[in-house]
Formats: structure tokens, sequence, C-alpha cells
């Protein structure tokens, strides 16, 4: 018998049985979408946890303070200062860029609205370090750094809640009471570890620190954090080490003494989230096989009722000079051509549900080439090993007992 003659005999037989076949196939239909839809979620998840470490500081390495040391004469003891960012720049090797950073809370007014976002105190060169991308207008520069210059970037959300869409670009907000001139306004990141990383502002670090740090003035060089970005050439390792062994050095870190600072490498969580996504990915990838699984176990059992139900046709076409291998293919082919409408149906469904989670979960609608093929050929898979023993059975009944039956 041709393909062809088999395609139509188990298009006739499925369309017999429209209600059967149809809750027959959802447990395929439900398990293929589910492939779909945890692969585009697992790719999609990924691409935006690379892109928000990406503006966090993939690329960077970050020097924190862990805690301010008892009082001294002259108030606390300062962790990090300015000293320590220009003995990383000149003694570490492989420095690219290096930013300092001050940071803090202030009140910003901008007509009858105002927030209260975090403000990075920061060099021209954090957009170096970070790669800041800017929907609206520019970043500051190392002139106005050098000047104390009353400008400020917005991040969005600030942007959002003072302007409401509206552009804020060469406005005026009072920050801290400080008229400040809006030069550029940051891209959307989104939420990162629960963080909104579109609620702070930048301005210059001399600005704020004779704008808005409180306690400038008994520490006129204290930093927040150290932000630097690390050659393309240079060994992120090695000048991690560097780094801290320069800081232990210039504190007086005695050994087993607790740290004053740390070194943190945010591409070590993006591995950590990265992995624990793609345990989670394997996780619900193995419930939405044992999903189709299920409904390959539904398919075997349909095609035997079918099998049962027509032994009389079977004994016919063999004793008209059916051969076992021509049965044998009618009843294989039913069975995968049902598995591959139930597989269109379900990948038209895990896309729509992809769309959907990705348009609420604000990252990129991906479908790999391994995604949309695992799905296909499990699909086809469900329908060939499900559908043997049904057909093989078909093949091998015996045509004088078959017809007999009614």
């Amino acid at each position: 018998m041709r393909l062809i003659d088999c395609l139509k005999e188990a298009a006739s037989a499925l369309r017999q049985n429209k209600l059967r076949s149809g809750l027959t196939a959802i447990g395929v239909i439900i398990g293929v979408a589910g492939i779909i839809a945890i692969g585009a979620a697992e790719e999609g998840g990924n691409k935006k946890i690379e892109e928000q470490m990406t503006a966090m500081g993939a690329g960077a390495l970050i020097v924190t303070r862990n805690k301010v040391g008892s009082e001294g004469p002259r108030g606390p003891v300062v962790v990090l200062a300015d000293e320590d960012e220009k003995a990383i720049r000149e003694q570490v090797p492989g420095i690219e860029f290096i930013t300092r950073e001050l940071d803090g809370n202030v009140t910003i007014v901008a007509g009858n609205a105002s927030w209260t976002p975090e403000y990075w105190g920061v060099d021209a060169a954090y957009a170096d370090v970070f790669d800041v991308r800017l929907a609206e207008g520019r970043f500051f520069d190392e002139a106005e750094v050098r000047s104390g210059a009353k400008v400020i970037v917005l991040g969005a959300t600030v942007a959002k809640k003072l302007f409401s869409g509206e552009s804020p670009i060469d406005k005026t907000v009072r920050m801290g009471g400080v008229p400040m001139r809006i030069i550029g306004v940051r891209t959307t990141l989104g939420f990162v570890g629960g963080q909104d990383y579109d609620n702070h502002v930048f301005v210059p670090i001399t600005t704020a620190r004779s704008r808005l740090a409180h306690d400038a003035a008994a520490n006129p060089h204290q930093l927040s954090l150290i932000d630097m970005k690390i050659a393309p050439w240079a060994d992120r390792d090695v000048a991690k080490e560097a780094v801290l062994a320069l800081l232990r050095e210039r504190k007086h870190s005695r050994a087993g003494e607790q740290e004053k600072f740390d070194v943190f490498d945010p591409t070590q969580y993006v591995e950590l989230m990265n992995a624990t996504h793609g345990t989670l990915g394997w996780l619900l990838g193995v419930t939405a096989l044992i999903l189709v699984a299920v409904g390959g176990v539904g398919i075997m059992n349909i095609m035997l009722v079918s099998v049962a139900e027509r032994t009389h046709e079977i004994g016919l076409r063999i004793a008209l000079g059916a051969r076992k291998r021509d049965i044998l293919a009618q009843f294989l082919i039913e069975a995968v051509l049902l598995c591959a409408v139930a597989g269109a149906v379900g990948f038209a469904l895990g896309v729509a549900c992809s769309y959907a989670v990705a348009q609420a979960a604000g990252w990129p609608l991906i479908l790999s080439g391994r995604t949309v093929a695992m799905a296909l050929l499990v699909s086809a898979a469900v329908g060939i090993l499900f559908g043997f023993l049904p057909a093989r059975r078909a093949a091998n009944l015996d045509p004088i007992d078959a017809l007999r039956r009614e």
C-alpha cells in the first residue's frame, strides 16, 4: 500500500472518531505545549538575566564595604576612600575603567510630584564600567564631575514617577533642596534579585559630596563602592586577587580578622542564576515528558480498542491479499498522524503560552531550534513507540479468526 493511501486511511479513521481522537490527544498536546513553553521560558529568562546582570555589572569587579570600623578620635573609620581607588587604578594591572561610587537616599521634587529614590554619586567612567545605555539624553562627563555640576541622570522608574511619560530632558528638579538639571534617562532594566534597578539617579560624585552627603564633612573622601571593568586581555581572577591583596595591605588586615571589604564578581551570580534556572527548567521538562508519556499510553489504549473494533475489517484485508507489513504500516501511520496533529496543536498552544509569559515577565520570546526539534521529535517518537504494539497486534491477527468476528 502506498504511503498516500495509508495517510488517507488513517485520516479517515481519525475523522470517524473525532471526539475519541481529540480526548486521546490531550495528553500529547499538553506535553508538547509544556516543552515549548518551558524551553522558551528558559531561553528568555537566561537572556533577561544576562542583560540585567550586564547592566548590574556582569563585566565588572565591585569592591564593597562589609562594615565601618569602630569610632576613632575623628569619628567612624572609613573603610573605602579615594586613596584606595587611586591605589587600585595605579597598582593593579588589567583595569580598563574604574569609578568611585557614593550612595544614599534623597527626595526629588518636580512640580507637584515627589519621589525618594537612591542617588548614586559616580565618576563619568561609570558609564563605561557598566555599559550604561540611555533612552534619552546623555551621561555626564569628566569636566562636569570635576566642577561639581548640578546635573542628573534619571532611572526609568524615577522618570515615570516624576514626569508620567513626559520627556524630562533639560527640566529642573529639586534634589534635597538643590536645583538639578536633567540631562539623561537610563533605559529600563527591571528587577534584579527583587530590587528595582530603575529606582535610582546618577549625579557626579563631587556634587553628591558637596550637596547631598550629610556626613561628607566628617569623612570627605569616603566611598560606598569602587567599581572597575577588567580589560579583555586581563585575567579576572588574577585582577580580583590583586585587588584583594592590595586592600588587605592598605588596611593592615591580619590573618583571621573579619574582612572590612569584599570584591564582588557579578559573573558568579550570573552563573548561579543560570544554573538554578536550568535545573528548574529540567525538572519542569521532565514533568512535561511524563505528561507526553501518559498521553502516549492513552494513544496506545485507544489504538488497541480500534484494532479490536476493526478485527473483521483487518481479516478481510488480509484475505484479499494485504501483507502483514501493510496492516502494520496502516495502524502505525494512524498513531503517528494522531500524534503529529496533537504535536502541531501543542506547538501552537506552547508558543501562545510562551508569548504570554514573556510579556508578563518582561523577557524576550526566544524559541531555539533545540526546543522546537525536541518537541517535534517527542511527538513523533510517542506515535511510533506507543503505536507499534497495537499495529503489530493487528498485523499478526489470524485472518480466519478475524473474519469470524463481527
